[in-house]
């Protein structure tokens, strides 16, 4: 083997085979049981980040861990036409040239989107292919297919047919930069410091009525001013009209309870046309309602020419200028508030009156509310259930129509005869009354409505297909909090009207991935890292176990690439590792010589000990994995690997492997070693499958892929019995380490420090103890010392040593010792705590409450043994 192991070189051989062996791609008609997900589809809007990675490494680890389990896995890649998103890239690519997509004409658009497409496509492919993806690449689908362009007109035919989507004038979020309606899911937040305007609005025959806003711009469109019922301030001013400024209109003084007392002063200006919450409180007070902003973002009022055409912020300083000038001006504020922006564009957005097409949801979110109360859909983390069920619980209809050149037609036609009719292959004839004359609909549909169908969508439907019965529903949808109301419930509530089954029992939420100051990493902000930069310096095992640490943790994270190098060393640790049983257990042809089981009564302390924390990590993942926290499962391996089998037991065993070694010692300690090897490495290989394939190989009789071999099934004789003393042991062996640290003395191979041992250990014999500690640590175990040498007394739990250095210093023993018998005193106060807190107990993990309690047991068992110490010396 190589000196280090060199990701460049084993990552294309790796890709080669799995690709050559078929790896990921599944068939329909297995008798294994069915393991299904449905990978979200990246959009094609450039390439992958980091976030993209850290979802696509978990979904990965299932699917390779399934496998391994024995299931028929389908992992079904794909990639999203992104119509709004695309768009906007593309316009801004066009305005960099200097040209506008009206310039370049809608076929020559097209073909640059389709380029567009044909490159990002495929490169975000590649990225998936490069970091190990197994998916089913052989099923890899598009939305803007043809079989998808027939499953979209499918369901919006069927939506139509029923009632359930319809055409009409509505407040919709609308983007003046991409001339499209936005969904309310698709704004993007940002706090802005205004200024808050009061304005004295004169009352028909006298008086006034003094209203606050931000946007007085949008006066030139008020319908109504409205107070909150029961406000004393007002009351005697209801029913009242108040003559507006600068337009002389005149509208009435309404109650309304959406009016907030501490806003402002209490008083509302009503513009239904121009806000979302006025729209409201036009629509239960038959208000009419006035564009007064036109769909370019200028004013669009022709009677007011000294405004009219002029973009709606240089007119808010006009029109307050001339307020100024009439003397209603009150007063000015700052104020600090939340303004919408377009999430694609970046642009304020502009809330207006507009005829779109509209889905009505009530009837299609019950059955979605009652999948998730009656725990067919479980979400994980649990919390994210209160997100969806609220949202669900209050849902408004969904605007599904765009106003952009980009993405699927809304497949609606209109008849001369003014007949109107949805289709699903492009109509020739009304199919009412036989006209020929027919106009198509000029919009497209939200992008969200195309993915809403993705889990059945790939598989075929709307045709009965053999993979539609076989890999839907799907079993687990990994995905970001933040498309939960746009993707995951319409994808629930589709699956449930059309295919009559939720798309899938469980969401995991993955962790968010924060750029390195804290903000959210995304193309648009230009601060996305590329995960083949990653690959590039540290190889896609360190990336793919740094995704799946992060990733389902539950809290947002800040990205650290010194996490990533550190999985990069773990792997060299595998690797040179592996490269050591090699080079003593090796057949001369880089092969490891796997040994036959050894008979249970040649095992050693140390080697039952490797067996049981083996044990313990494959329980451990197994539950980690079934629960969805990829991260404790890569903890667990991570310190069993690196530390429980790489710095402990194989150091403990280097002696048994030498040549003048028993020959039943040195069979049971490579019987050992080659077995915990395999079992670990088969367990690690869906988090870093590049370097447990490559090591696996060394091990003889190799499976041509650990994707061919089963899932370790340990057996009862390896779990944990009589493995105490061990960690006794290990203990000691640090306790060791940091009083010869504490002295300033550093170990030396020439000259061997002394210990007399203080006492048994349970389960171990005197020469159990000698060989392990003699084989960790630098020392020799001597029956007494000479009568001149000054011994450090070293406590761990349940052991204690008497240490002689090899080196001469000058050292005050007692002091040391009553500062850890102080240590060890508040690490039972904290522990006791802990346990006697009834919170912690009921509702942290099992395993976390039973390791607190053996943590506690140690440390009484370490004051004991302190405190024997101490004592006497006093």
């Amino acid at each position: 083997m190589d000196k280090a192991f060199d990701p460049r070189t084993v990552e294309p051989r790796w890709l080669q085979r799995w690709s050559e062996l078929g790896v990921g791609k599944a068939d329909a008609d297995s008798s294994k049981p069915g393991f299904t997900i449905a990978l979200p589809p990246p959009n094609i809007t450039g390439r992958l980040h980091l976030g993209h990675a850290a979802g696509s490494s978990v979904q990965d680890a299932l699917a390779r861990y399934h496998r391994m389990r024995g299931d028929e896995v389908e992992w079904c890649p794909g990639t999203d036409h992104a119509a709004i998103a695309t768009n906007a890239v593309i316009e801004r690519q066009l305005a960099a040239e200097g040209t506008t997509k009206e310039a370049l004409g809608r076929a020559a658009f097209h073909q640059r989107v389709d380029a567009w497409y044909a490159e990002y496509g495929g490169h975000i492919l590649r990225q998936m292919r490069n970091l190990g993806f197994s998916c089913d690449w052989s099923r890899s689908r598009f939305t803007l297919d043809d079989g998808y362009v027939r499953a979209i007109r499918t369901a919006f035919k069927a939506f139509f047919d029923k009632g359930l989507i319809y055409r009409g004038p509505r407040i919709v979020n609308w983007c003046p930069r991409c001339q499209s309606a936005i969904s309310d899911e698709e704004v993007d937040w940002q706090g802005h410091t205004d200024t808050l305007t009061h304005i004295a609005y004169p009352l028909e025959h006298g008086g006034e009525i003094v209203i606050a806003t931000v946007r007085p711009e949008t006066m030139l469109g008020d319908t109504a001013v409205a107070v909150a019922p029961g406000d004393a301030r007002y009351a005697h001013l209801v029913g009242r009209t108040v003559v507006l400024p600068l337009s002389g209109r005149r509208v009435p003084i309404v109650e309304d309870s959406a009016v907030k007392l501490d806003f402002g002063t209490g008083a509302l200006k009503v513009t239904p046309g121009h806000d979302p919450v006025d729209y409201e409180i036009g629509r239960r007070h038959d208000l009419p309602v006035l564009n007064t902003i036109a769909a370019d973002g200028t004013m669009d009022v022709p009677e007011l020419p000294q405004f009219h055409g002029m973009p709606a912020e240089t007119a808010r300083c006009d029109v307050t200028e001339a307020l100024r000038a009439l003397g209603t001006i009150v007063k000015e504020e700052p104020y600090e508030h939340e303004v919408g922006h377009c999430d694609r564009c970046g642009h304020t957005l502009e809330p207006l009156i507009s005829t779109q097409w509209w889905a009505s949801m009530k009837s299609l979110a019950e059955p979605g509310i009652r999948a998730v109360e009656d725990g067919r859909v479980r979400f994980h983390p649990q919390r994210y259930t209160d997100t969806y069920l609220a949202w669900m619980r209050n849902i408004r209809d969904w605007c599904i129509s765009r106003q952009i050149w980009l993405g699927h037609a809304i497949p609606v036609s209109t008849c001369a005869n003014h007949h109107t009719f949805a289709w699903i292959e492009e109509p020739t004839a009304c199919p009412e009354c036989d006209s020929s004359d027919l106009t198509a609909d000029p919009d497209v549909l939200d992008t969200w409505f195309s993915s809403a169908l993705w889990p059945f969508a790939i598989f075929g439907w709307p045709d009965a297909t053999i993979d539609l019965e076989r890999f839907y529903p799907t079993n687990v949808l990994v995905t970001d909090r933040g498309i939960i109301n746009l993707w995951v419930a319409r994808m629930i509530m589709t699956g449930l009207e059309f295919v009559h089954e939720v798309p899938f029992t469980d969401v995991l939420i993955t962790s968010t991935i924060q750029a390195k100051d804290g903000s959210r990493m995304s193309k648009s902000k230009g601060n996305v890292i590329d995960p083949e930069e990653m690959i590039g310096r540290y190889g896609a095992d360190a990336v793919r176990a740094w995704a799946v640490a992060v990733g389902t943790s539950g809290q947002d994270v800040r990205f650290d690439e010194d996490r990533i190098a550190s999985y990069q060393r773990f792997a060299n640790k595998i690797w040179n590792c592996t490269r050591f049983l090699v080079g003593r257990l090796g057949d001369g042809n880089g092969r490891i010589v796997a040994p036959d089981e050894v008979a249970a009564s040649t095992l050693l302390p140390e080697d039952r000990w490797m067996l049981a924390r083996t044990a313990q990590a494959v329980d451990a993942v197994d539950a980690a994995l079934q629960s969805y926290r990829f991260h404790d499962a890569m903890d667990q391996l991570y310190d069993t690997l690196w530390h429980g089998y790489c710095d402990w037991y194989v150091e403990m065993v280097k002696p048994r492997l030498s040549d003048d070694a028993s020959p039943e010692s040195k069979r049971a300690a490579a019987w050992t070693l080659t077995t915990c090897l395999d079992v670990l490495l088969r367990v690690m290989h869906p988090f870093m499958p590049f370097i447990t394939e490559e090591c696996a190989q060394r091990i003889g009789g190799a499976a041509p892929t650990l994707q061919q071999r089963e899932w370790p099934q340990i057996p009862y004789s390896w779990r944990g019995a009589g493995t105490s003393g061990v960690d006794s042991v290990l203990d000691l062996v640090q306790a060791i380490r940091a009083a010869r640290q504490g002295s300033g003395v550093r170990a030396s191979w020439k000259q061997r420090d002394t210990v007399v041992l203080s006492g048994p250990v349970e389960g171990l014999d005197h020469n159990d103890i000698v060989r392990i500690l003699e084989a960790l640590d630098l020392v020799t175990v001597v029956d007494d010392h000479n009568a001149d040498a000054e011994p450090i007394h070293v406590v761990a739990t349940k052991i204690g040593v008497e240490l002689v250095l090899a080196a001469a210093v000058a050292r005050n023993d007692d002091g040391r010792l009553a500062r850890q018998m102080e240590e060890t005193e508040r690490r039972i106060v904290h522990l006791t705590g802990q346990l006697d807190n009834p919170r912690f107990v009921e509702r942290a993990r099992p395993e976390v409450v039973e390791a607190t309690r053996r943590s506690l047991q140690e440390a009484v068992e370490q004051a004991d043994a302190l405190r024997r110490l101490v004592e006497p010396s006093r």
